[in-house]
């Protein structure tokens, strides 16, 4: 079964590193606020079946969600509409190899927001801190332009707002997973739809790029978490983050074999600092606080 666990692991971060260059090209057919709402709406549904569909399974006595999580849930699904808008429209604007591994600085936002509200941690772990923020500064400055990429920017902001999230939600992680991914996909896929309305942005048309957009959301949002829970209960928390920190490398070569997109000297630059970076997170981080940050995505 530990075998197993493993491959399930794996096949998690394959499945979140598919969004971004999969995005990029939906998002030539699907504004950047729609393309949120259809990807979480797509999780939900897709898990909501499976749930019900693999009930026994699913019910190994992890606490319900109740109404005392109300105020939680909210701040949840608030912060992911951020977020996901923010990311789509930074992916609309970048490229999708650049936007893969901006997505790394999650860890930094959620470990100093975490340090603002009192939690101590390492040397090595400022380190390695210290380390992805200079490659997010590398991918962040056009040289040969002298300008800013805002995409970039966007992207990071998305990490930031993300980081807020993995701090006040904390008392979520107690509570079933499953409901908790299923809850935040119908908050957020709807809320995202709504500010869509709101804003008019141009609806899709096409039925079937909202199909695509469900699907995708569902793989990559929806049966990658799944995965990431049953590998965890058999892996621990430590092992299975080191294998889901594969997956903003995956997404990479994702990009560079779909899109096509050429690697620059700046990126590879950025590229060994992120690498260099993340080694240095996941090998001092203790065990009962690894996690990736992307796991409820």
């Amino acid at each position: 079964m530990r075998n197993k666990a493993v491959i399930w692991a794996i096949l998690s971060a394959f499945l979140y590193a598919i969004y971004t260059p999969i995005a990029k090209i939906l998002g030539i057919q699907c504004p950047p606020v729609y393309l949120t709402a259809y990807l979480y709406l797509g999780s939900a549904i897709g898990l909501i079946c499976l749930y019900y569909l693999f009930k026994d399974r699913f019910d190994t006595g992890e606490q319900s969600v109740s109404l005392n999580d109300l105020d939680s849930l909210v701040l949840m699904i608030v912060l992911n509409i951020g977020a996901g808008i923010l990311l789509n429209l930074g992916i609309k604007l970048s490229s999708a190899v650049s936007m893969s591994l901006v997505s790394n600085f999650e860890i930094v936002a959620t470990a100093v927001i975490a340090v603002i509200c009192g939690e101590k941690i390492t040397k090595k772990l400022w380190l390695g801190i210290s380390v992805i923020v200079i490659a997010s500064m590398v991918l962040s400055f056009n040289f040969s332009s002298l300008r800013i990429s805002w995409g970039i920017i966007l992207g990071l902001l998305a990490t930031i707002l993300w980081g807020f999230e993995n701090n006040v939600t904390k008392k979520l992680s107690i509570k079933n997973p499953v409901q908790v991914v299923i809850i935040k996909g119908f908050g957020v896929g709807i809320g995202s739809y709504l500010i869509a309305f709101g804003v008019k942005e141009t609806p899709v048309k096409s039925i079937l790029t909202i199909v695509y957009c469900l699907v995708l959301g569902f793989f990559a949002f929806g049966l990658s978490i799944l995965l990431y829970i049953m590998a965890q209960r058999y892996l621990g928390a430590a092992k299975t983050s080191a294998y889901y920190a594969l997956s903003p490398f995956i997404a990479v070569i994702l990009s560079l074999l779909i899109l096509g997109e050429g690697l620059s000297l700046q990126f590879i630059i950025a590229l060994i600092l992120m690498i260099a970076g993340i080694f240095i997170v996941v090998n001092d981080v203790p065990a009962s606080e690894r996690r990736p940050t992307q796991k409820y995505s």
